[in-house]
């Protein structure tokens, strides 16, 4: 089938968004497309339902004539207007796919070709970025707006007050009132579920015997297009005799009745607001009358802008505001005041000036609350060996033998990118990603030569340890750049031994930390992120940590690379949407809160995580490495041991390794006989640098505790040398692990001299055996 031009598509839609009656239909799409319960979240399937771009794209048609509230000739029509909008809402999403599918074509047409082009030139080029921007999702929860809202602009403030009247508190509360009114009025449509539940209806209907044979499937047809409509039957006007049980026809002034309460569930009045609050000047700086015929004339395809999605509420006849999507209305609430300020030029300075001051305090507020004040320094500036400024780094925050080095940039995707330019799109991704990258790569050199000299904000030397052996580099936007993860995955440049970057939105980072809270958890994910940077793809930043919170990212041997599905993300939907809202949900089908991280193995993680040792880190990595049964397996056995030591007063111990598909790094466990720490350490150095050995393992861990303590560790050996073949090692594990190579139990009731047999029973001298230790 031939694809068409988007134009030709767009002006098909202009026609019908033109139609009586089209702004029901309208309404009734929005029904489906964006209200279900929270409870289902994670089961809804947004490729049957239109996106806020593309309604946005419908409506910023239908404000360019005069909105007529005129009924339809019948309610049915209704269904056909739907039906035509999906139809070609579909058509333009594949004219939109149409640059790649024929590049596709192209590699299938010429296999023979030993020309391989590069990622960036197959999947960029004009118009090939967008599909991927205008259907990607939305990428922040409504309130995020709201709650960043303040931050972004606090030094904008007074701008703001003198020039738009625009108070943030005052926004805060009209935006959640439109909410409440939203879902006060909805709750009169008893939502079927129908986008999901169609196919399950029409089967148990197609079972049905009561149904005549003859007109068997128009009957059923009408019965589906009935459903429809009987979801809104709280908004029918109704004679009392039908209340009583009889249904007759529906009467026009039935019908009247449903087409006005469908349109008020999407309506407000000045007068539902408090008087206290300021609605007129915030209905000035976001609406549109519905009678400004000739307005959004420039808005005529994808990429140009569009009047609506900066000002989301029509002003309809009586003093009524149609607003269709809430959403619609955090997000311009978040994003117009920047652009109000841009056409201010003499406030283009302070303008920059202010974004990227704001973008750093954010990151670094967060970060501060996962790592702690003590390991995070915001603004630090390098200054080389040579005496001269380096670079300069954002945040930077150190854990233990790993630092991360994170670049903050407020720069926008502009109109010509979403247009489909892709000279415009390598610039804005220059200005966004690229530039943070190449600034994070040399910042990562400097602390890794450990020749440089690093400053706080403060102007103070900051004494970074020699012991960081690894820097990761992350890149944070302030904007809600969508397609961030996509883009750099095909347009970032890197030498090819250089490390990947991670990049997020200022959102994203949130939520990772909201759910990864503990500074090893985080890092490790980042570390995941940026290893595994060539294994897993996923569109969103949500879907990867979705995917690590149920399985934990790792690869699968089985597969080489792996695709992630927006399923996983949706499973964080279901959990933290509510959760945030106060919305009580249930546990069932919850699998965010049944997470793969066993509460006694995070408990081990903090306890090792309060030792002073820069291996900490690397320690803690190896065990989250491991499989859940390996980490299972490791508390389980923990316990076990101590309460062995306690019945019988003797030292007992186990080794553990991991396994081939999850990790070479080994551990052993010591409960010792009694509270004397050094001899548990000293013997824990020896029992755990013979497992190694024993092992033939690079990385190997000794973890032990004293008898009467109520933690799982009380000190830790770590050895990550590359193992070799030793002599005298070889001797010592004959001894120490002879038989069925389990630890021996020991008693230390006195004190051993030098000369007396060792108490493991080698039938060697103490000085010759443990006591070359001591």
């Amino acid at each position: 089938m031939e694809i068409r031009d988007s134009k030709e598509i767009i002006k098909d839609l202009k026609e019908l968004v033109n139609s009586v009656g089209y702004i029901y239909a309208l309404c009734l799409i929005i029904m489906d497309d964006f209200h279900f319960e929270v409870e289902k979240m994670h089961e809804v399937n947004y490729w049957e339902r239109l996106n806020k771009n593309e309604v946005s794209l419908i409506f910023g048609l239908l404000i360019q004539e005069s909105i007529s509230l005129a009924k339809p000739e019948s309610p049915f029509d209704l269904l056909e207007f739907k039906k035509r909008t999906y139809s070609l809402m579909e058509e333009l999403h594949s004219s939109t796919n149409k640059p790649m599918i024929d590049k596709f074509k192209d590699i299938f047409e010429n296999q023979d070709s030993d020309i391989t082009p590069s990622k960036k030139d197959f999947f960029g080029g004009e118009n090939s970025f967008i599909e991927p921007i205008f259907y990607a999702g939305d990428g922040i929860y409504d309130f995020q707006y709201l709650e960043y809202l303040e931050k972004k602009y606090k030094y904008d403030e007074v701008w703001l007050r003198d020039n738009k009247a625009f108070n943030f508190k005052e926004a805060n509360e009209i935006v959640s009132r439109i909410k409440t009114l939203h879902q006060e009025k909805i709750s009169k449509v008893n939502f079927l579920g129908l986008k999901e539940n169609k196919a399950k209806i029409l089967k148990e209907l197609k079972k049905d015997k009561s149904i005549p044979k003859e007109g068997r499937k128009k009957k059923i047809d009408e019965f589906l297009s009935m459903m429809e409509f009987y979801q809104f039957f709280e908004l029918f006007d109704i004679e009392s005799h039908i209340k009583k049980g009889l249904v007759p026809e529906i009467t026009e002034s039935g019908w009247i009745s449903f087409y006005e309460g469908l349109l008020d569930l999407l309506c407000i009045s000045s007068d539902e607001f408090d008087s206290n609050l300021n609605i007129v000047s915030f209905l000035n700086n976001f609406s549109i009358p519905a009678n400004s015929k000739g307005v959004n004339k420039q808005y005529k395809n994808i990429g140009d802008f569009n009047l609506f999605t900066a000002k989301p509420i029509i002003e309809l006849e009586n003093k009524k505001y149609f607003i269709p999507i809430s959403f619609s209305i955090f997000e311009a609430v978040y994003e117009s005041p920047y652009y109000w300020m841009l056409e201010d030029k003499k406030y283009h300075g302070k303008l920059s000036d202010h974004r990227g001051k704001v973008g750093e305090e954010i990151t670094f507020e967060l970060l501060e609350n996962v790592f702690g004040s003590n390991r995070v320094f915001q603004s630090v500036r390098i200054e080389s060996k040579k005496g001269h400024d380096d670079s300069d780094i954002d945040v930077l925050c150190v854990l233990g033998s790993k630092a991360l080095c994170v670049q903050v940039k407020s720069k926008k995707l502009t109109q010509l990118s979403r247009k489909g330019s892709f000279e415009q799109l390598q610039k804005d991704f220059k200005g966004a990603v690229q530039d943070a990258y190449n600034q994070g790569v040399v910042c990562r050199e400097r602390i890794l030569e450990n020749t440089a000299t690093f400053y706080n904000s403060e102007g103070e030397k900051i004494e970074l340890s020699e012991d960081i052996e690894e820097v990761y580099i992350l890149g944070i936007t302030t904007e809600n750049y969508t397609t961030l993860t996509h883009q750099t995955s095909i347009l970032l440049e890197k030498e090819e031994n250089s490390p990947h970057p991670l990049f997020l939105t200022i959102f994203d980072l949130e939520l990772v930390l909201f759910y990864l809270d503990n500074p090893y958890d985080f890092l490790y994910y980042v570390r995941q992120r940026i290893d595994l940077m060539e294994y897993f793809h996923a569109n969103e930043e949500i879907n990867f940590l979705g995917y690590h919170l149920v399985n934990k990212l790792w690869k699968d041997n089985k597969a080489d690379f792996m695709q992630i599905d927006t399923s996983l993300g949706q499973l964080i939907d279901r959990n933290y949407y509510p959760f945030k809202l106060g919305i009580e949900t249930s546990s069932k089908n919850d699998r965010i809160k049944n997470r793969w991280k066993n509460k006694d193995f995070e408990t081990l993680c903090n306890q090792l995580g309060n030792l002073t040792s820069p291996k900490v880190t690397d320690v803690i990595f190896h065990l989250l490495d491991w499989s859940e049964q390996s980490r299972d397996n490791l508390v389980r056995l923990i316990k076990e041991t101590k309460a062995k030591t306690r019945n019988d007063n003797s030292w007992h111990n186990f080794s553990l390794m991991a396994g081939p598909e999850r990790s070479s790094f080994g551990l052993s466990f010591i409960s010792w006989g009694d509270n004397n720490s050094e001899e548990l350490m000293k013997m824990l150095l020896k029992y755990s640098r013979a497992r190694k050995y024993k092992s033939k393992a690079d990385c190997w861990i000794g973890i032990g505790c004293v008898k009467d303590s109520d933690k799982f560790i009380n000190g830790f050996v770590f050895n990550d040398e590359k193992w070799e073949y030793d002599e005298i090692l070889e001797e010592e594990i004959k001894d120490m692990f002879d038989g069925e190579n389990k630890g021996k139990h020991i008693k230390y009731g006195k004190k051993i001299g030098r000369n007396e047999p060792c108490p493991c029973s080698s039938g060697k001298k103490y000085k010759r055996c443990c006591g070359r230790f001591n």
